[in-house]
């Protein structure tokens, strides 16, 4: 699935003032990976990779129904913007299921809505 990241995490700028950035989520039943895509100049780069094992956790955002936080750990974490709030809840939803099973961890603790 694309979705777009956001590299300037640190300041409150509107969404779509460039500092957008385009991404592949992969998910799978045993890990979720966020890629770069390659250019005529670049290959793909993997930016984060993770399983499901605690602390993973996805976060969603009160103030921004077009974002959510995907945490592997204290390390790796990253911000994605899809195109809809429906687009959104589905993916967090997906990779909810599958965390759930593949580990013992409550779904509450899974998904962390931050304000």
């Amino acid at each position: 699935m694309q979705a777009l990241c956001d590299k300037d995490q640190s300041t409150k700028k509107v969404p779509g003032m460039g500092n957008l950035e385009r991404r592949i989520l992969e998910v799978n039943k045993k890990r979720v990976k966020v890629v770069k895509p390659g250019s005529k100049t670049s290959f793909p780069t993997t930016e984060v990779r993770g399983t499901y094992a605690p602390p993973f956790h996805v976060e969603l955002f009160r103030n921004d129904q077009h974002r959510l936080r995907i945490v592997v750990d204290s390390e790796s974490e990253v911000d994605l913007l899809v195109q809809t709030r429906h687009l959104r809840d589905i993916v967090v939803l997906v990779i909810r299921g599958l965390a759930q099973r593949f580990n013992s961890t409550s779904l509450n603790s899974l998904l962390k809505i931050e304000t």
